[in-house]
């Protein structure tokens, strides 16, 4: 018979886990009921949780292995350039090099600013504050981040129906001829070579009984049924992010093949936060918001798919 000092619940935490966790949770509640009425310990408060909303962004988000991203402080500003216009010329020994006009085109990425402003009763909150601040969080990370996929996906989708229309295609399911001339393209137009494909798992999953995988990859979807390489395209799996009525962001029935430097996408700077009580009543409120910005520059080295039979 096992011990019940063995046993462990559903997360495979032991009794003496949970009791430590329950321990902890019970002394933060605690130092919350004593301490709400303090502006300096809710602001202290604020700024703890804004940091652990940032580091869990950093942690969770996907929007850097699917597009070129950069971060900069607050007041920097982002740039795209592309140089072009030297040439390069065979000679006889001891002649003359003709010259060639170095030229530039440069773009900055343009700002928005995205946030969440969640407000509570405040007995309500302190009820439960450990749990309540927890899922504060954790909601927090989750509509960021999809927030910030939502609004590549968008302006992607736009750039590419509207200025490359032959790098989509509508059928139904995912025709691997049509899928490997949209890799060998995107691959023909981009400078770095870094390709991915991306799409929720609806549209992934069709893949794993295509041929072109490697040997390892193979294992791997045996394994775990997860993806690595296809083609030379890395394979990335997109949440299914949903907003706060549970209707997905992105469409289950979509997939892309794109080049990274098909765009850029921009962080300046971190995470801005602030915290107040309503004077005339007992609602608490916390805001946080943080500046972003993206840019499609190369849309034609980009393909989409839609799977009409989803």
């Amino acid at each position: 018979m096992t011990a019940t000092k063995d046993m462990v619940d559903s997360f495979g935490r032991s009794q003496e886990e949970n009791k430590a966790r329950l321990e902890i949770m019970e002394a933060a509640n605690l130092e919350a009921r004593e301490n709400w009425d303090d502006p300096k310990w809710r602001a202290d408060f604020a700024a703890d949780l804004t940091e652990s909303i940032l580091l869990g962004f950093d942690y969770e988000t996907l929007i850097d292995q699917w597009i070129d991203t950069e971060r900069t402080d607050f007041n920097g500003r982002i740039f795209v350039r592309e140089a072009g216009g030297l040439k390069a010329f065979y000679m006889a020994r001891g002649g003359y090099i003709e010259a060639s006009e170095l030229t530039a085109e440069i773009s900055e990425v343009p700002r928005d600013m995205l946030g969440v402003h969640v407000w509570e009763f405040e007995d309500k909150f302190l009820t439960n504050f450990a749990e309540s601040a927890q899922s504060l969080r954790d909601l927090s990370i989750k509509r960021m981040d999809a927030e910030i996929n939502r609004r590549v996906y968008t302006v992607l989708s736009e750039a590419v129906e509207a200025n490359a229309p032959a790098n989509f295609t509508s059928a139904a399911g995912i025709d691997q001829t049509a899928l490997d001339a949209a890799i060998s393209k995107v691959q023909d137009e981009t400078d770095t070579g870094e390709v991915v494909i991306v799409g929720r798992p609806t549209v992934v999953n069709q893949l794993s009984g295509f041929d072109g995988f490697g040997n390892e990859t193979l294992e791997e979807i045996r394994r775990k049924g997860m993806f690595g390489i296809y083609k030379g395209a890395r394979i990335v799996t997109l949440k299914n992010y949903k907003d706060e009525n549970g209707v997905p962001y992105i469409p289950n029935n979509e997939l892309w093949v794109l080049a990274r430097d098909t765009g850029k996408f921009a962080f300046f700077g971190g995470l801005k936060s602030k915290e107040f009580m309503e004077l005339d009543n007992w609602y608490w409120h916390y805001l946080a918001r943080r500046d972003t910005g993206v840019m499609v520059h190369h849309p034609e080295r980009a393909h989409k798919f839609r799977d009409t039979s989803l």
